[in-house]
């Protein structure tokens, strides 16, 4: 594989609530070392949380 196939590689996975949550967390916790390029899907996961969770459970989950 070379580098331009690479480029057009792309990866679909459905993620659980679970998987999604401790992604939640562990973005959360680490924020300064998240790679440049991953902020969309850091975004999408935090969107997901605030979009499954009512308000008092989102203060639940990340405190």
């Amino acid at each position: 594989m070379n580098i331009t196939d690479i480029e057009k590689t792309s990866l679909e996975y459905k993620f659980s609530l679970p998987e999604i949550k401790l992604l939640a967390k562990f973005f959360r916790k680490n924020q300064e070392k998240i790679p440049e390029g991953l902020e969309t899907f850091c975004k999408v996961i935090e969107d997901t949380i605030y979009n499954s969770l009512s308000i008092e459970e989102v203060s639940q989950f990340y405190s």
